[in-house]
C-alpha cells in the first residue's frame, strides 16, 4: 500500500495523505504573534526532525498556554498533535487533537475543527476503531465543505478511501479515491494527488481490474517523480511489475525492478532485499528466452 506519511507545519495548508492535516496557511496566520519556540519547531519539521519538533512545540504550549487567542493555542496543540502522530504515539495525539476541539467551541471555525476531526479520524482508522473513524470524517466533511476547503476535503478523501480498503471493501474505496485525485488536481496537491493514484490502483487490482490499475500506477510513478519522493516511485513501480508479471511479461516486471534500483541508487537508499531478489529472479526467467 502506497502509505506515505509526510507533515508539514501548520502555516502550510495541509498535511500529505495519509496522516495528519494541518490547522491554518500563512494567510490564515498572518498578524498573528508566535513565540519563537514555534517558530523554531516549524523548521525542524520541515528539516524532518520530529524530535526537535516534539522539544519546540512542547516550549511553545508552555509559552502560550495564558494566550487568549485560540488561533495561536490551536495552532500550537495541532502542530504537537501532529508530531506526536509522526512519532506513532497515538493517544498522545489524540489528546492534543481533542484539545483543540475544546478551544473550538469557545471560538469555532469550521475549517480548523474539520482538519482537526480528519486527523481523528486517521487515528483511529490505524487503531482500529473503524465506526468512531467514519464518524470523525462524517462531521469533518460537512464542516470542510461549509467552507469549501478543498485541499483538507482532498486529504479527508483519500483517507476514507483508506478506511475503506482497510475493511477490505476496494469497490467503496473506489469513489472516495476518485474524489480526492479531482480535489488534489484541483488544489494542486501533486504530493496527495501521486498518493491518492496509487492507492486508486491499489484498489483496481484487488477489483481485477489490472489496466485500470495500471494506468493509476503509471501516473503515481509519474506524480512521485515530479516531487522527488523515491519510496513512492518504487512503491508505483512495484506495482506495475506485479501486473507485468500476471501478465506473464517478466521483460516489462524486471524494466521496473531496475528501475527502483536506478532511483535508490540516484538517492543513496539501500536497495531491499525483497526488491534485489525479484530483480535477480526476473534476469534468471528471462535469460533462457534469449539464447
Amino acid at each position: 500500500m502506497l502509505t506515505i506519511q509526510c507533515i508539514l507545519s501548520q502555516t502550510e495548508p495541509a498535511v500529505i495523505v495519509f496522516r495528519s492535516i494541518g490547522m491554518a496557511n500563512e494567510s490564515e496566520q498572518s498578524g498573528l504573534s508566535f513565540p519563537d519556540a514555534y517558530v523554531k519547531g516549524t523548521l525542524f519539521l520541515h528539516r524532518g526532525d520530529l524530535e526537535g519538533a516534539r522539544r519546540s512545540f512542547e516550549a511553545a504550549r508552555e509559552e502560550v498556554q495564558g494566550s487568549n487567542d485560540p488561533r495561536i493555542l490551536t495552532a500550537v496543540l495541532g502542530n504537537l498533535g501532529n508530531v506526536y502522530a509522526a512519532l506513532d504515539e497515538k493517544e498522545k495525539a489524540r489528546s492534543l487533537y481533542l484539545e483543540v476541539l475544546e478551544y473550538q467551541r469557545k471560538d469555532p471555525d469550521s475549517r480548523i475543527a474539520g482538519r482537526t476531526l480528519v486527523n481523528l479520524g486517521n487515528l483511529s482508522r490505524e487503531l482500529g476503531e473503524t465506526e468512531r473513524s467514519r464518524a470523525y470524517y462524517l462531521e469533518a466533511e460537512s464542516l470542510l465543505q461549509s467552507v469549501r476547503d478543498d485541499f483538507s476535503l482532498g486529504s479527508l478523501y483519500a483517507n476514507r478511501g483508506l478506511l475503506e480498503m482497510d475493511g477490505g471493501r476496494p469497490g467503496e474505496a473506489v469513489p472516495f479515491l476518485k474524489q480526492a485525485v479531482e480535489l488534489h488536481k484541483k488544489t494542486g496537491n501533486e504530493d496527495g494527488l501521486a498518493a491518492a493514484w496509487g492507492q486508486l490502483g491499489h484498489a483496481y487490482r484487488q477489483l481485477g481490474k489490472d489496466q485500470r490499475a495500471e494506468t493509476c500506477f503509471n501516473y503515481a510513478y509519474t506524480h512521485f517523480g515530479q516531487v522527488g519522493n523515491p519510496e513512492g516511485e518504487a512503491e508505483a513501480l512495484r506495482g506495475l511489475a506485479d501486473i507485468y508479471e500476471d501478465r506473464n511479461e517478466p521483460e516489462l516486471a524486471l524494466r521496473c525492478l531496475t528501475r527502483i534500483r536506478e532511483i535508490f541508487t540516484r538517492f543513496s537508499l539501500r536497495l531491499s532485499e525483497n526488491d534485489s531478489d525479484r530483480e535477480e529472479r526476473l534476469s534468471r526467467e528471462i535469460r533462457p528466452r534469449g539464447k
